[in-house]
């Protein structure tokens, strides 16, 4: 029995490609159609070397191995999606202006001495210093809860 080469293998496993795709709600008119299918080809071409059997004989494996390929490709499309709208949402071009600059310091130094030394470390540490939660707990030797009630305290103040 002749090897088969891969154009030959890809070619003669073209309807269940198809199938797969079919079978996972991609059609024709899917514009991402060929990227699937491309997707599944690598994979079954991948897969099919790894076999010691012949791919006729674990055919069912095989299907199910592509469905899961297909579904997790679509997962991760998904994902990127709405990673991307949530990234988009955010204004990256803010300004200060110096009136909004005074105002806030201004509030600030009003605020200062009616603040405890917890909140006082806490706004110095995020807004001076711009250090993150788990800084912030590495440098004043605090747990993780008491930064968290430094903030939520805060966050009553200004309601």
């Amino acid at each position: 029995m002749k090897k088969e080469t891969p154009e030959d293998l890809l070619q003669r496993y073209e309807p269940l490609f198809h199938k797969v795709l079919s079978s996972c709600h991609i059609f024709r008119s899917n514009p991402d159609y060929e990227d699937y299918l491309q997707t599944i080809r690598l994979s079954f071409f991948e897969k099919s070397r790894e076999m010691a059997e012949s791919v006729d004989e674990q055919l069912t494996l095989m299907y199910r191995f592509l469905c899961w390929r297909v579904r997790d490709y679509q997962r991760k499309q998904h994902y990127q999606q709405t990673l991307i709208e949530k990234i988009s949402g955010y204004e990256l071009n803010q300004t200060v202006t110096l009136e909004e600059s005074i105002l806030w310091e201004d509030f600030l130094e009003r605020l200062w001495p009616k603040l405890t030394i917890g909140e006082r470390r806490y706004l110095y540490a995020r807004l001076y210093l711009g250090l993150p939660m788990n800084q912030i707990v590495a440098t004043y030797q605090v747990s993780r809860s008491t930064v968290l009630n430094w903030k939520r305290k805060l966050a009553k103040r200004f309601e």
